[in-house]
C-alpha cells in the first residue's frame, strides 16, 4: 500500500523528477570536490614525506662525512702525537726516515679532507691545526735526517706539536661526538 500512496504522490507533482535531478547534481559535484580535496591533501602529505626522508637523508650524509673526516685527522693526530713521544727513541734508533714516510702519507691524507665542506668552522679550524702539526712534525723529522740529530730549533718545534694535536683531536672529537647533522652551526663566515 505504502507503494502505491509513494507513486500517487510523484505522479501528481509533475516538477519532482527535475528537484531530484537538481539535488543529485549538487551531491554529485560535491562529491568531486570533496574527492578532489581528499586527492590534493593525500598528494601534499607524500610530497611532506619525501621532503622529510630527503632531509633525513641529508643529515645523516652530513655526520657521516664528518665523521670520516674527523677520523682520518684522528689518524694523522695520532700520527704525530706518536712520533712526538717517540722522538727519544727515533733519534736513538735513527729511524726518522721510517717514521717520516708514514707521516707522509698521514700528510697527503689529511691534505686531501674536503675541509670546506664540514659543517662547522671551529671543527675545520681543528683539523687545520692537526694538518699544520703533522706538516711540523714532518719538517722535524726532515731536518733530524738530515742533520743528524735534533737541533734547538727542531727541539722548539718539537716541543709544542704533541701538544696542539691533541688539543684540535680533542676539539674534533667532541664537535663529533655532540654532532646532530644540524645545518645551524658556527661557520667561519659567523665568526
Amino acid at each position: 500500500m505504502s507503494c502505491e500512496l509513494l507513486s500517487c504522490w510523484m505522479e501528481s507533482h509533475p516538477g519532482l523528477a527535475s528537484w531530484v535531478q537538481s539535488v543529485g547534481s549538487i551531491f554529485a559535484l560535491f562529491v568531486a570536490i570533496g574527492v578532489a580535496w581528499w586527492q590534493g591533501h593525500q598528494s601534499q602529505k607524500l610530497f611532506r614525506a619525501q621532503v622529510n626522508q630527503q632531509a633525513e637523508e641529508s643529515r645523516l650524509q652530513r655526520i657521516a662525512s664528518l665523521r670520516a673526516t674527523v677520523e682520518v685527522a684522528e689518524i694523522v693526530a695520532k700520527r704525530v702525537i706518536e712520533t712526538a713521544r717517540k722522538m727519544p727513541d727515533i733519534l736513538l734508533e735513527e729511524s726518522a726516515s721510517r717514521h717520516r714516510d708514514a707521516l707522509e702519507a698521514a700528510v697527503l691524507w689529511i691534505s686531501r679532507l674536503p675541509i670546506y665542506e664540514l659543517p662547522g668552522a671551529l671543527v675545520a679550524r681543528d683539523v687545520q691545526n692537526i694538518a699544520l702539526s703533522a706538516n711540523r712534525m714532518l719538517k722535524v723529522l726532515e731536518n733530524i735526517s738530515s742533520d743528524g740529530g735534533l737541533s734547538d730549533g727542531n727541539y722548539k718545534s718539537l716541543c709544542g706539536l704533541s701538544d696542539a694535536a691533541e688539543k684540535a683531536l680533542a676539539g674534533a672529537s667532541s664537535f663529533t661526538d655532540e654532532y646532530s647533522g644540524g645545518t645551524d652551526v658556527i661557520r667561519a663566515a659567523d665568526l
